[in-house]
């Protein structure tokens, strides 16, 4: 009965995700599960996070990422011109070791400097120069081949899945989703059986527990703007006890919602429940996802970083040196509540071991300037002095 997630999102998918790393891990480890995958919308960001908590609640972390990655290269605009042109289709990347985490972090700097059109995308060509130590899972609805059935492309969707296996061989795995339209899975099937291509059951989880589905699709309604009906009475919605009948009530018409799939941390009995009501009942698919968590390896887990650079001399010192300076352009050097006051806040600052963020954030305006950047005025007392003419003077 074992079964791991390796299609899930925190609230570093940022308006889609609601939870936490720790409150997925903490719910694998309540659902039974050993290892839990985090694959967030183009981002790595939750990885520390994920290494944090998994370390702490004795459970296995699989870090990824749910790419966006161009159908044609990442250097493509042409949707801009042409509507039936889609921008990017969804691919989920999971990191079997050291070096896969490098490569999915080489992708996503690619992605974000390269190939940015509507969102940070890749595409196969550069995935096939960093393959090294990645697992990759077909993806979602949105996924290459899964689009290319639904548009009745079925040759296109074996050329890719040909493609992908020639580059990944036994680390390229078909993914299929209860949720999906019963076709779509039918046919994914048949073309990993057909190609000898290993499939997996994925929850595409969005949320931790079955009960945290109202705060998932009030997050979605927050995200997606959608219309309020306009015959309807506020006052009558009020008195409406169930949430998920108030949503439905004054948002008919949503364009995203999840209140009828089941995208929580599911158990092993729960999603193959889900996946027999699909007319899906062979087990291989959940024996898969176990397969793919043995192949994970161990990352790299650093501890007691510096998270900012730290200057050769003394941080400190040189924080004090420009703030006089600044105070000496001022003419307001001689001044003792000038100095008074600096000598408070460098204190505090010296205290919280924060003089190198200051010093970073100081070069940031400065260059910003420098490069006729506008900057605002900034806030709090580490941007400006609030003295008795109710004037604020720059002294960094």
């Amino acid at each position: 009965m074992s079964f791991t997630h390796l299609h899930v999102h925190s609230y570093y998918s940022l308006m889609d995700g609601l939870n936490s790393p720790r409150e997925l891990c903490q719910a694998a480890l309540d659902a039974g599960q050993t290892a839990i995958a985090i694959t967030d919308h183009g981002t790595l960001s939750s990885h520390r996070d994920m290494q944090i908590a998994a370390k702490e609640l004795g459970i296995k972390p699989i870090l990824g990422v749910e790419a966006y990655i161009s159908p044609t290269d990442r250097f493509d605009r042409s949707s801009k011109t042409d509507k039936s042109i889609q921008a990017y289709n969804h691919i989920i990347l999971l990191a079997k070791n050291k070096k896969g985490l490098e490569n999915i972090n080489a992708l996503q700097e690619i992605a974000w400097n390269e190939g940015f059109y509507h969102k940070p995308r890749i595409d196969r060509e550069v995935l096939n120069d960093y393959s090294e130590g990645v697992i990759v899972l077909s993806g979602c609805l949105n996924g290459l081949i899964s689009k290319a059935i639904d548009k009745g492309n079925m040759e296109e969707a074996e050329l890719l899945l040909k493609s992908f296996k020639q580059t990944f061989g036994q680390d390229f795995y078909v993914e299929v989703q209860s949720h999906n339209p019963m076709e779509i899975n039918s046919a994914l099937l048949e073309l990993a059986d057909k190609l000898e291509i290993k499939a997996v059951a994925t929850g595409d989880a969005h949320f931790a527990k079955e009960e945290d589905r109202v705060l998932e699709e009030a997050l979605l309604i927050l995200s997606t703007s959608p219309k309020v009906d306009r015959d309807t009475d506020f006052e009558m919605s009020r008195n409406m006890k169930d949430m998920l009948d108030r949503f439905n009530y004054l948002y008919p018409d949503r364009r995203i919602s999840f209140q009828d799939m089941n995208l929580f941390i599911q158990s092993r009995s729960e999603i193959e429940s889900d996946f027999n009501k699909a007319g899906i009942t062979r087990t291989d698919i959940y024996e898969n996802t176990i397969e793919i968590s043995n192949k994970i390896g161990d990352y790299e887990f650093s501890q007691g970083l510096d998270l900012l650079p730290v200057p050769k001399t003394d941080a400190d010192e040189r924080l004090r040196e420009l703030a006089e300076k600044g105070l000496e352009r001022l003419q307001k050097a001689s001044d003792p509540i000038y100095m008074d006051r600096l000598n408070e806040e460098l204190a505090i600052i010296a205290k919280k071991n924060f003089a190198s963020y200051f010093l970073v954030v100081g070069d940031m305006i400065n260059w910003a300037k420098e490069n006729d950047i506008m900057v605002g005025p900034g806030r709090g007392s580490a941007a400006g002095l609030k003295i008795e003419e109710e004037k604020k003077l720059k002294i960094i």
